[in-house]
C-alpha cells in the first residue's frame, strides 16, 4: 500500500464504532501538503496529518468550539478520541476504514456520494424547440 494514499482525497464520515453517523455526517479532507481539514458535524477541524508504516497519524489538530445537541457532540467526541492516537488504515475502492474493532470509522469518498437534487428536471430541457 502506498503511503500517500490518502493525499489529495475527501471523505465522510459513515459509521464509528459501529453506528451510522448523524447529520451533518462528519467530513474530513487530507491535502498533498499534509494538512488535514473538515468538520466534525459540530466543529470545524484542521490539523497535520502523516502516514507511515500504514498508519495515519493525525497532529496539532484543532477544533471550533460550539456546541451542539447532545449526541452530535458525543458523535463529535468518538472520532476526536480516534484521531488522538495513530490508527491503522485500509483504502478500498470509494472506502477508507481507520482504526479496528469498536473504534473503527468507515468513510466513504465525498465524490462518490451520489445525490439525487429534488428539483431537477426530469423530462426534456424546457429550452428545446416545441415545433
Amino acid at each position: 500500500m502506498a503511503d500517500n494514499e490518502v493525499a489529495g482525497t475527501s471523505w465522510v464520515v459513515e459509521e464509528l464504532g459501529g453506528a451510522a453517523t448523524a447529520p451533518p455526517k462528519p467530513q474530513l479532507s487530507f491535502g498533498d501538503d499534509g494538512r488535514v481539514s473538515g468538520s466534525t458535524g459540530v466543529n470545524r477541524l484542521m490539523g497535520r496529518y502523516e502516514v507511515t508504516g500504514g498508519l495515519l497519524t493525525v497532529a496539532d489538530a484543532a477544533t471550533t468550539r460550539m456546541a451542539g445537541p447532545p449526541a452530535a457532540m458525543e458523535q463529535e467526541q468518538r472520532l476526536l478520541a480516534l484521531l488522538e492516537t495513530p490508527q491503522a488504515f485500509v483504502v478500498s475502492d470509494d472506502r477508507l476504514e481507520v482504526g479496528d474493532g469498536e473504534t473503527l470509522a468507515v468513510l466513504v469518498r465525498a465524490d462518490a456520494q451520489t445525490t439525487t437534487p429534488t428539483d431537477a428536471p426530469t423530462d426534456a430541457p424546457t429550452d428545446a424547440p416545441t415545433d
